[in-house]
């Protein structure tokens, strides 16, 4: 028997990726961060409707829409994380959690939900920038949603469900 004999093709890929040409790392880098840039604005206008229809959502209250908040802030964190606004990303971050965890101890607050949809507003409003202000703000929104688990926690009727 006859050992197999291994050949070497050049495809067409192949010989097209050994010619010199094309673009720096740097101008391709470049043109990826000018393309994001162009996709920031609609974006934004995006991350607004999500944030109005959580709004919306709290104005209603509607027991059936409890799922609907978390929807909506996963989306908000994954669009938040796109853009690289670290602001926003917490407080969405912070309620996706918060949503969760309620849903998760059937001890609903849409108090909570509130304060937290009240917050992605001002950041917005704040062209999604940091600052001491926000940090502190960003604290608070942590502070209350662990004063509500740890409510839970505590024992039944803790929480407030409003």
């Amino acid at each position: 028997m006859r050992s197999p004999h291994i050949r070497n093709v050049a495809t067409s890929l192949q010989r097209q990726m050994a010619r010199p040409g094309g673009i720096a790392v740097a101008e391709a880098v470049s043109r990826a961060e000018q393309g994001l840039e162009a996709q920031r604005d609609r974006t934004l206008l995006i991350l607004q409707d999500k944030v109005d229809a959580l709004n919306d959502l709290c104005a209603r209250r509607a027991p059936e829409t409890t799922d609907e908040v978390y929807a909506i802030a996963s989306a908000l964190v994954d669009m938040a994380g796109f853009l690289e606004i670290p602001p926003f990303y917490s407080a969405a971050y912070i309620l996706c959690d918060a949503a969760h965890r309620m849903v998760a101890a059937k001890a609903w607050s849409w108090p909570q939900v509130e304060v937290h949809a009240r917050a992605l507003t001002l950041i917005l409003a704040n062209d999604c920038r940091g600052g001491d202000e926000i940090d502190q703000m960003l604290a608070g929104l942590r502070a209350v949603a662990e004063h509500k688990i740890q409510a839970v926690n505590d024992g039944p009727g803790q929480a407030e469900q409003g």
